[in-house]
């Protein structure tokens, strides 16, 4: 009976325990998902988190770069919190079924608030920057309803010709520096460009970084620009260190009703290359085989630009007539 009673007790101290370490590690597991989290979210140098780090949180079948885990964990919606929600990620990653699709909306203005633009999502560039925004620029930019405002489901920005804090012309450029920005995913913006020859209307993004490091080097994606003496066309390109200003990292293609119709004006940004489209018809990819610290600066957070500009190196001459003329904006979406 003695040896009954012994067994009945080393068998409960055994569940006892083993259910003691089990309870222990709950915690330690959800402290590792979390740390693999906000490791992907900011990665070190090198990359965080280590597939080693996965393989520690219980994460199984590694078969994929730790890259590729690392974006997918950090664009992940809802964030993981528990090891069957990081594992999905995983085998989605391993399936490429949801690694760079960018068909989650994850931010978006649709304009439908009358007024000025939601200050919540927008801050803007004011005044004349130096020489002219760097571009010999003519406009004095200004946060004034005369420029900017939100009317019938649209964001208009208004270029006009008036004499101004000692500049002849104003504009907008609204920017969403310090309110959001992003690394890697889909942006659509569904525009109608002015029609005034002079004007340079441009869709664009920025490296976060910038106050920092300076520019080429944090790098700048312009999803759409359009000379001031061609209205049938707009272009696409990419600013870093490698090639900056006159850059060779452009594509100009042909679009007739740029300024009389709406159209979707796009860039996809994924680790691996750039591509723009314009109505969801690609034309441009940039995608540098050997990509570098000069030529990709493209994997860190960049925020989103819209502007009209008057004159300079892409406006080109104004002619003496010219009075008012804007760029409609109907959305600004942004996938992960």
């Amino acid at each position: 009976m003695e040896k009954i009673n012994l067994t009945y007790k080393s068998l409960f101290l055994f569940l006892f325990f083993t259910s003691c370490v089990k309870d222990q590690n709950i915690p330690y597991v959800a402290e590792l998902i979390e740390t693999i989290v906000t490791e992907s979210q900011s990665p070190a140098d090198g990359g965080t988190p280590s597939i080693e780090d996965l393989s520690n949180a219980g994460v199984q079948n590694l078969e994929d770069s730790q890259e590729k885990y690392e974006i997918a964990i950090a664009n992940a919606n809802p964030i993981p919190t528990t090891l069957t929600e990081l594992q999905e990620i995983i085998n989605d990653v391993n399936g490429d079924s949801a690694y760079l699709g960018n068909t989650d909306l994850v931010w978006f203005d649709e304009f439908d608030t009358e007024g000025s633009p939601m200050s919540s999502k927008w801050t803007y560039d004011i005044g004349t920057g130096d020489n002219g925004w760097g571009n010999q620029e003519s406009q004095y930019y200004t946060s004034r309803s005369d420029n900017v405002i939100v009317e019938d489901g649209f964001l208009k920005i208004k270029a006009k010709k008036e004499t101004y804090e000692g500049a002849d012309y104003t504009s907008a450029r609204l920017k969403s520096q310090g309110k959001y920005s992003f690394t890697y995913g889909k942006v659509e913006i569904r525009a109608k460009l002015p029609s005034a020859a002079g004007t340079w209307p441009a869709l664009w993004m920025l490296g976060s970084n910038i106050s920092t490091v300076g520019w080429p080097k944090c790098g700048e994606i312009d999803i759409m620009e359009q000379k001031g003496w061609d209205k049938t066309k707009i272009s696409a390109a990419l600013h870093n260190q490698s090639s900056s200003g006159n850059t060779i990292n452009v594509k100009l293609i042909d679009a007739p009703t740029s300024t009389t119709d709406f159209h979707i004006y796009s860039v996809n940004w994924s680790p691996d290359e750039i591509v723009f489209s314009i109505d969801g018809n690609e034309y441009y990819t940039y995608s540098p085989e050997n990509k570098t610290e000069d030529n990709w600066p493209y994997d860190k957070p960049q925020f989103i630009i819209l502007n009209v500009a008057m004159g300079g190196n892409t406006g080109g001459q104004i002619p003496e007539d010219f009075n008012e003329s804007s760029m409609e904006i109907d959305y600004v979406r942004v996938y992960r």
